[in-house]
């Protein structure tokens, strides 16, 4: 059965925390993460089609930004995303208070994310319209989603989010440092960095028949390729208590990801959508990891394979922004509206390469 209308099945049983089996096939579960997708002005501007109404979402078109990752996408059994803006608030807006028009959130699943992050430090950047505006979007869209509650009640039932892939159980646990200032308006919840109650969650995980936890933090420095010390005393924390995969987000540029069985972890996936331009802010990782049968009827992480991207801007690549497989497109500059993005790829690659000893 198609990926596609594997996961509309499951749509209907998300919010209960079930999902029904995905489909027959080699005990093998194949998961790509993906980092930051965000929304800066620049972005509205480009997206929206000539004459188009500023204020109607039908009218902005994202179909280029994930047209050369949607295989990759594909070939995956299950595919998560950092959507890091509230959706659906007009005027839309960038930088410093995001909100995104709903057709990149559309653009998003059409391309293949199956699941939406929500808990990120510009989650409240449009108050309680925000996080009602984005709740609704994405439930009506039939998309599953976590970091984000309607309500305390809602947190504990909803808590993690345990997703049936090929007959696994998985849960996701999605959290974040904070929310830059900004109260979260009662009665919502989002999930913040408590070792409480991320520890509560875990145990909730273990209690309702997780085979695999995956820890997906928004922490960290911005704009520090290496992890911080909290970043690392959080992992062992996180690790310690029963979490297999760590995949966090945030500071924008990519960090390492290091896999030592049965652990993998991945700092930071970096950007993959944005307008940033400083050092090394267009680099980002698609996280893959091949999960199989520990032999005792669970599963364990075989493989945790990066694949750096480059997200070309504007009138740099093609029209519009879009973003790379790098590896796929050294050797091409010639196909280059402005060769100087080639050449910004080129170098930032290699001094990555380097610093990580890739």
């Amino acid at each position: 059965m198609p990926k596609k209308l594997r996961i509309v099945g499951c749509l209907l049983l998300c919010l209960a925390g079930c999902l029904p089996a995905m489909g027959a096939g080699p005990d093998t579960v194949r998961i790509v993460f993906i980092g930051d997708v965000m929304t800066h002005g620049p972005q509205v501007t480009a997206a929206l089609r000539l004459g188009g109404d500023r204020n109607n979402p039908a009218d902005y078109d994202y179909s280029a930004c994930f047209s050369h990752v949607a295989d990759r996408f594909a070939a995956a059994d299950f595919v998560v995303a950092n959507m890091e803006f509230p959706c659906g608030v007009t005027p839309y807006t960038g930088y410093p208070q995001f909100s995104a028009p709903q057709s990149l959130a559309y653009e998003a699943k059409r391309a293949g994310v199956d699941l939406f992050l929500t808990a990120n430090n510009h989650i409240c950047d449009k108050g309680r319209a925000g996080i009602d505006s984005t709740y609704v979007v994405y439930s009506r869209m039939g998309i599953p989603f976590t970091g984000v509650y309607r309500s305390e009640g809602e947190e504990y039932l909803r808590n993690p989010l345990i997703v049936r892939i090929k007959g696994h159980d998985i849960a996701f646990i999605n959290f974040t440092y904070g929310t830059n200032g900004l109260p979260v308006p009662a009665p919502w919840r989002v999930n913040l960095l408590d070792s409480t109650h991320v520890r509560e969650v875990i145990d909730r995980a273990r209690a309702r028949g997780a085979e695999l936890i995956v820890a997906l933090p928004h922490w960290g420095l911005e704009y520090h390729l290496e992890p911080s010390q909290n970043q690392r005393e959080w992992a062992d924390f996180l690790h310690r208590n029963g979490v297999a995969a760590i995949v966090g987000s945030h500071p924008h540029v990519v960090q390492p990801a290091v896999f030592a069985p049965p652990y993998a972890t991945a700092f930071s996936l970096g950007n993959f959508l944005s307008n940033q331009s400083d050092p090394f802010t267009q680099i980002g990782m698609l996280y893959e990891l091949v999960l199989t049968g520990d032999g005792r009827g669970g599963l364990a992480i075989a493989e945790a394979i990066p694949t750096y991207t480059w997200c070309s801007r504007r009138r740099m690549l093609e029209a519009n922004y879009t973003v790379i497989p790098i590896l796929d497109w050294i050797g091409r500059r010639d196909e280059w509206s402005d060769k100087s993005d080639y050449d910004k790829m080129l170098r930032e690659w290699t001094a990555l390469k380097t610093k990580f000893n890739l």
